[in-house]
C-alpha cells in the first residue's frame, strides 16, 4: 500500500498537483487543491464515466483515434494523450483502493475524454450511450470555454475534438455550429496572421495554434458545403505569409482543396433558373482545369491512379496512406459534382451543355462504383460510413436528376449505378444529417407528385417491379400473381394481387432500424415512378433489355412539370 501511495505521489507531483497526504487535512479529501480539477466529486453527483475504463481500454481507444480520424487533422499528438493516460490510470488505481472516485475535467484529461469519444462512436457506427456519459460529463466546461472564458491556445485541440465528435456522432449541423466558434476564436487569437503567430513565445504552442487553425479552417469549410450554411473566414482575410503544416501533406492539400471549394460555392450557392440561363461553359472549363491541376499536385502519396485497375485495395504502403489516397480522390471526384451539377437544372440546361452533363454523369457513376469497390473488398466504407454517405448522397441525386430531365439520354446508362448506390444506403442511421436530407427530399418529391401526374396506377408496372427486384428489396414479399407496384408506395387500384405495401414513412416514423432500407424503397419507386411519367423513347431499350412502345415525349426532351425536381435536390449535394 505504501508502495502504491508513493507511486501515485509522484504521478500527481509530475501532473502538476499535491499528492495524497500533502498539505493540511483543510483541503479535500485527496489533499488536491481546491482550484484543482481532480476534485472528488459530491456524494449526490454522479460518478464521472471515466472511471469505467481502464488504462488498456483507454490507451486502444487513443489508438483507435490516431488511426481513423487524427491522420487526417493533427491538432493533438495522440502520444503525448497516452503518456497522460498512464499518469492518470497510476492516479485512478490509488484513489480506487480509497474508495475514492474524483471526477476529471483538466485541460489534458478533457483532450483524452474527447479522443475516446470519437473512438467510441467510430467503432460502434455513429451511436454510443459511453461516448455521450463522457461528453455529458464535459459539456458544460466545453461550453464555457466556446462562449465565456477567454481565449486560450491550449484549448482549442479540445474545441476542435469536440466538433469532430459531433459529425461522427451525426451532428452535422453541431459539427458546423461548434467548428465555426472554433475558428472565430482563432481569428480573436490573431492565429490566421504571422503578427499573431509570432506572440505565441512557446514553439509547442505555436504549433498547436497552426494546426488548430488549418484543421479548422478546413473542416469549417467541409461543413458548411455539407449544409449549406455559411463558412466563417473568407480567404482574403488570411495572411498569404502564414506558415502552412508541410509535415502533414494531406492537409497541405485539403487547404488549397478548400481554397477551391469556395470557388465552386460561389457560383453555385445562389443557383437559380436566371443562373441556368446565363450558365458560361468557359468559366466552368478554367475551374474545373483548376481543380485538375490541384489534384496533380497532391503529394503523390496520397493520390490515387487507376482504382479500377486494382484486384484489391491491399496494394498500398499503408493502412492510413491508403484511407488518405480514398478521401482525396473522392474529394476530387466531390468538387468537380459540385461544379457541374447546376447543368442538370432542366432539360433545356442539359441540352446545351451536353458535353459537361456527360461528365458529371460519369463522375457520379464513378463515385458510386468506387465507393461500392470500397465496400465489396475492404471494411472501410463500414467503419465510418458517416465520411462517405456525403459522396454518395450526391452522386445518387445526379444520376437521379439527369434520368429524369434527360431520360432518352441518361436514365437505361444510369440505372445500375443508380442501384448500386441505393443499395450502399441500406445501412444509413436514421439519426444521421444526410438521412434526414434524404427523408425531407423524399417528402418533397411526393407532395408534388399529384400535381405532376404521379397518381395511383392501375395498370401492372412490371418495369418497376423488376427495378426493385435488381434492387434486392422484392425478396419474400412478391405473391405468386404479377405484382403491381404503383410509385411512392401506395397500393395499386387493380385488382391482380399485389406485393404487400408498407406505409410510406415520414419524418417522424424514419427513426427505425431499418431506416436505409425503407429510404432505399421510396427513392427506387420515385425514380421509377419519374421514369414512367417520361416515357421512354420510341423503339428504344430499358435497363433490363426489354423493347419499350413509342414515348409521349420527343426524344430530346423531358416533361416540363419535372423541370423543378432540381430544387428538391439541391440540399442533398
Amino acid at each position: 500500500m505504501a508502495f502504491s501511495l508513493d507511486v501515485a505521489n509522484t504521478t500527481i507531483h509530475n501532473m502538476g498537483y499535491k499528492g495524497i497526504g500533502d498539505g493540511d487535512d483543510r483541503g479535500t479529501q485527496l489533499g488536491i487543491p481546491e482550484e484543482s480539477p481532480f476534485r472528488t466529486a459530491p456524494r449526490e453527483s454522479q460518478v464521472d464515466p471515466l472511471w469505467d475504463f481502464g488504462k488498456d481500454e483507454m490507451i486502444r481507444l487513443c489508438r483507435l483515434h490516431e488511426e481513423e480520424v487524427g491522420i487526417m487533422y493533427p491538432v493533438i499528438k495522440i502520444q503525448s494523450v497516452i503518456d497522460h493516460v498512464r499518469h492518470l490510470a497510476a492516479y485512478m488505481d490509488s484513489a480506487r483502493k480509497q474508495g475514492l472516485t474524483p471526477s476529471f475535467n483538466d485541460e489534458k484529461t478533457l483532450q483524452l475524454k474527447i479522443v475516446m469519444s470519437c473512438a467510441l462512436v467510430v467503432e460502434e457506427h455513429g451511436h454510443s450511450e459511453r461516448a455521450s456519459k463522457l461528453i455529458d460529463s464535459m459539456e458544460a466546461i466545453l461550453n464555457r470555454k466556446l462562449m465565456v472564458e477567454a481565449v486560450d491556445v491550449v484549448s482549442l485541440p479540445a474545441l476542435a475534438l469536440l466538433a469532430g465528435y459531433r459529425f461522427l456522432a451525426n451532428e452535422e449541423i453541431l459539427a458546423w455550429r461548434v467548428m465555426g466558434q472554433v475558428t472565430r476564436l482563432c481569428l480573436e487569437m490573431g492565429i490566421h496572421r504571422t503578427t499573431g503567430i509570432a506572440k505565441i513565445r512557446d514553439e509547442e504552442e505555436r504549433r498547436i495554434a497552426l494546426n488548430s487553425f488549418w484543421s479548422a479552417y478546413v473542416l469549417d469549410r467541409r461543413w458548411a458545403f455539407n449544409t449549406g450554411l455559411p463558412f466563417v473566414v473568407p480567404d482574403e482575410e488570411i495572411d498569404p505569409a502564414l506558415p502552412m503544416p508541410e509535415e502533414y501533406p494531406y492537409l497541405v492539400a485539403m487547404i488549397t482543396y478548400s481554397r477551391l471549394g469556395a470557388k465552386v460555392w460561389r457560383q453555385v450557392a445562389h443557383f437559380g433558373p436566371v443562373l441556368a440561363r446565363e450558365l458560361r461553359h468557359e468559366d466552368m472549363e478554367q475551374l474545373d482545369q483548376e481543380i485538375l491541376q490541384w489534384y496533380e499536385n497532391v503529394p503523390e502519396e496520397v493520390k490515387l491512379r487507376g482504382w479500377d485497375k486494382e484486384k484489391q485495395m491491399t496494394s498500398t504502403p499503408s493502412y492510413n496512406l491508403q484511407r488518405l489516397r480514398i478521401w482525396t480522390y473522392l474529394r476530387f471526384n466531390q468538387i468537380r459534382i459540385w461544379l457541374y451539377t447546376p447543368i442538370l437544372h432542366s432539360a433545356t440546361s442539359i441540352m446545351s451543355h451536353l458535353a459537361q452533363a456527360q461528365r458529371v454523369v460519369d463522375l457520379a457513376k464513378d463515385t458510386i462504383r468506387y465507393l461500392g469497390h470500397l465496400n465489396n473488398t475492404t471494411n472501410l466504407y463500414r467503419k465510418i460510413q458517416v465520411f462517405y454517405h456525403q459522396f454518395l448522397t450526391s452522386a445518387i441525386s445526379v444520376l437521379f436528376l439527369a434520368s429524369v430531365h434527360a431520360p432518352v439520354r441518361f436514365s437505361s446508362t444510369c440505372r445500375e449505378e443508380f442501384y448500386m448506390g441505393l443499395e450502399l444506403v441500406k445501412d444509413l442511421s436514421a439519426k444521421s444529417w444526410v438521412s434526414q436530407r434524404l427523408w425531407r427530399t423524399i417528402s418533397s418529391l411526393k407532395e408534388v407528385a399529384p400535381s405532376i401526374g404521379l397518381r395511383n396506377q392501375s395498370d401492372e408496372d412490371a418495369h418497376s417491379s423488376a427495378a426493385l427486384a435488381m434492387a434486392g428489396l422484392a425478396s419474400g414479399q412478391v405473391s405468386t400473381s404479377p405484382a403491381t407496384i404503383a410509385p411512392f408506395g401506395r397500393s395499386s387500384l387493380s385488382t391482380t394481387p399485389t406485393m404487400h405495401q408498407q406505409p410510406t414513412p415520414n419524418l417522424e416514423t424514419a427513426q427505425s432500424p431499418n431506416n436505409g432500407v425503407r429510404i432505399q424503397t421510396e427513392m427506387s419507386r420515385i425514380f421509377e415512378g419519374y421514369m414512367g411519367l417520361n416515357g421512354n423513347p420510341a423503339g428504344g431499350e430499358d435497363g433490363f433489355g426489354e423493347q419499350q412502345s413509342s414515348a409521349n415525349l420527343p426524344p430530346s426532351a423531358s416533361s416540363p412539370y419535372v423541370d423543378n425536381v432540381f430544387f428538391h435536390f439541391r440540399e442533398m449535394f
